[in-house]
């Protein structure tokens, strides 16, 4: 099997996915790809619930036919939406390149996502996000190649680790 030409980064919203994947294609010199759609994050309400069961099954064989679309594309970083590992034919896709979990603790993220986005209205927006990583870390583990935490800040240094590991 050929070395894979792209780097695809997983995880929570506001780990800095965005941030991180450009600073990467810049050292790289590739072309950076923003997947993130954040819908459930943006909302505050379970993708299920807010597209319906078949709306989710169709917004999860979108993101199938983006990322099977990005996988023979090269010289890209890509961020994903935070719900990318919820689809089993995903995570297969995402497991077959090198894929990087980019963690972030609970209150950071929620420090980041105020001071990004204005917070949906849930009564508990931190259990909100406690349900997402219930249901979601074990797959961005399950997928991802290489992890690290977000929550130092330490763009450049990560962005050095990341490219090591991606070129060994």
């Amino acid at each position: 099997m050929s070395k894979s030409k792209r780097i695809f980064i997983v995880g929570h919203s506001g780990a800095g996915k965005g941030v991180f994947a450009q600073a990467i294609a810049k050292k790289l010199g590739w072309k950076y790809v923003d997947a993130d759609f954040s819908l459930a994050p943006s909302i505050g309400r379970p993708l299920k619930e807010i597209l319906g069961e078949q709306g989710e099954k169709a917004f999860h064989k979108t993101q199938t036919d983006i990322l099977s679309n990005l996988a023979n594309q090269d010289n890209i970083v890509v961020t994903t939406d935070d719900s990318i590992v919820c689809d089993s034919n995903n995570r297969d896709l995402l497991s077959a390149e090198f894929t990087v979990y980019l963690q972030v603790s609970p209150k950071v993220q929620l420090e980041r996502i105020s001071h990004n986005r204005p917070l949906a209205k849930v009564n508990d927006y931190s259990a909100f996000l406690n349900t997402l990583r219930t249901e979601r870390d074990a797959f961005y583990e399950q997928v991802a190649r290489f992890s690290l935490s977000s929550d130092d800040g330490d763009i450049d240094g990560h962005v050095n680790s990341v490219v090591k590991a991606f070129e060994s």
